[in-house]
Parts: structure tokens; sequence; C-alpha cells
């Protein structure tokens, strides 16, 4: 490898002074492994080149292409802006006909789907975005280089060719017709734990709900702010105007265990608490198990015994969709 050694390219946008650093940084880290790893900055620092010259002949001959994605750079791609827009270009051809070339990086959180271009969704990715993991996915980096896997899953053993189990019928008649108690009181701490679970659950599934939404709308936008663990507020965006937003957290309200309060409309105090829309509590049925209601919901029939699934339903249908229309 060191006599011959793979050319990797760096496709990336200048979004900051810190950013190329990083960039920097990772070519260096890929130099040092034995890869002949270049970058716009270190090629045009030592002579004038035409710039689109350079970028074809690397997107076209290089061994590797990495694409190092951001919110920036996934603006420009799917702009055709810039160099970034013109790498697009080149690289489209690549992943009809050479797909391993090329290699995805991501640097921010794809929470919002915002840091992937269009014509790269699907494809698969290193996870850069935490910093304290850097050196973990580099080496997950170098494995995809040297096409090595990162676990050995070991080899094909030899077939061993199962039996049906011979089952006494009437004791499975029996076992069906009998009913097993569930004895043990979930705790106020089991409670609390359950709700905290599914309010981080309905949060992550109306993100995704809402990503549908503003991928399909090119006029709506929606933003989110995590305050601690305990309270998200999303805002939403007709045309640039803001609509309406909704407020969830959790509380317990003289209670030992928590709810999920809710709260909706133009003007949403962040830190008053007092009042709400809706709110959604913990129920326990007969045979002690947990579920979810919302005493408050007056659009629907269902109001107990939810699933974290129902919830978001009403959620987005009353609290969000009517605003949106």
């Amino acid at each position: 490898m060191s006599n011959n050694p793979e050319k990797v390219f760096i496709s990336y946008s200048w979004d900051s002074k810190e950013h190329q650093n990083w960039v920097i940084y990772l070519a260096t880290k890929l130099r040092s492994e034995g890869y002949d790893a270049n970058l716009d900055q270190s090629i045009t620092a030592t002579s004038t080149v035409n710039l689109n010259q350079m970028m074809v002949e690397h997107i076209r001959d290089d061994d590797y292409i990495i694409m190092i994605l951001t919110e920036k750079y996934t603006t420009k791609a799917d702009d055709f802006d810039g160099g970034v827009g013109f790498e697009t270009i080149l690289s489209l051809p690549i992943i009809q006909q050479n797909l391993e070339k090329l290699i995805i990086l991501i640097r921010q959180p794809t929470v919002t789907h915002k840091s992937i271009p269009f014509h790269l969704k699907g494809i698969n990715y290193i996870d850069f975005s935490d910093p304290e993991k850097f050196n973990d996915k580099f080496e997950e980096l170098v494995h995809r280089l040297q096409k090595v896997p990162f676990f050995d899953l070991g080899p094909i053993g030899e077939k061993r060719i199962r039996q049906p189990e011979v089952l006494n019928n009437l004791n499975i008649n029996v076992l069906n017709n009998v009913k097993i108690p569930k004895l043990k009181i979930p705790t106020d701490i089991e409670k609390n734990s359950f709700i905290k679970e599914n309010f981080k659950l309905i949060s992550s599934n109306l993100d995704e709900i809402l990503n549908n939404v503003q991928n399909s709308n090119s006029n709506f936008i929606y933003q989110k702010e995590n305050i601690g663990n305990n309270k998200v507020i999303y805002s939403f965006y007709l045309n640039g105007q803001n609509v309406s937003n909704l407020k969830l957290w959790l509380d317990n309200f003289y209670n030992s265990v928590k709810q999920i309060r809710l709260s909706v409309g133009r003007y949403i105090n962040v830190s008053n608490d007092n009042s709400m829309n809706g709110y959604v509590c913990v129920e326990m049925d007969l045979e002690n198990n947990l579920s979810l209601s919302m005493p408050m919901n007056m659009f629907s029939s269902k109001n107990k015994e939810m699933t974290y699934t129902d919830v978001v339903k009403e959620i987005y249908e009353h609290f969000i969709l009517p605003y949106l229309k």
C-alpha cells in the first residue's frame, strides 16, 4: 500500500473555519494511514489550477470519493450551487456505475434529514456527528477503505436439521383456558419510567411525521427546540410565517407520577407551564398493565388504554394539522 497508495478525494463545503480545519485534520489522519488523501485547499495552496478540471480529474480518476455532508453542503448540492453543485453532477454517474467508490460521512445529526442531499438518500453513511466517537468512526472509515468487515462473523458451520417437537394437546388446551394473573402492582418509579420513555417515543414519532410533511411541502418548515430532557417546543411555519407552536413537557403537578402536558397556539410562554390544552397520563387496567390516556381528548372516542402511536396520531390530527390548512 505504501508504494501505490489509494487516492482519496474529499468533497465538502466551506461552512466555517472550524469545519475546514476538521476536514484538513481528517485528510491528515488518512495520509498517516497510508492513503493519498487530497482536498481542494491543499491542491490550490501549491499551484494555480482550473478548479473544474481539478474536480473532474479527481472524481473520475481517484480510487475513493469521500463526501462530508452538512446542512450547507446539502443545500448547495440540492441547488447545484458552486463547487459542491458541480461535484454533485459529477457524482451522479458514480452512484449508478460504481457506488463502492463513494463514501458518505455525516458531520451533523440527521434528525431533520437536512444533512442528506436528495440524490444520496438511502445510501449508508458513517456518522461523525459525535466528536467523542471520532476515533471509533475513523476506524470504521479505514475498514471501509480497506474493504475489511468490522466484525468477523466466523465460518459457516455444518447445518443441523431440527425435528418437530411433539406437544401434548391436552396440556395446550388447558393452558389456553387458564388465565395467569399479573399480581405485582407497578410502583410510582415504574410509572414514571413508563411515561418518560413514552415522552421520548411521542417526540421522535412526531419528528418523523413532520419530516415527511416538510419533505412533501416546500412552503412548510418546522423547528424543534429541546429544553432540557423534559420539555420540547415545536414551531410551525407556512410561507415563512409562524402559524402555530406546540409545547410538550413532563410535569407531576402535585402528583407523584408525572404526566405529559401539551399547549398549542401562536403565542406560547416557554417558562410558564401553568396552562395547557391537554395532557397524557399513565393508566393501569385491572390486570395491572400500564397504558396511556388523554382525559381531555374531546376529538376522539379513544382516550383510554392508548399506545404512544395513538397519542401521536391524536396530537398530529387535532393539535398540529388544523393550523396548517
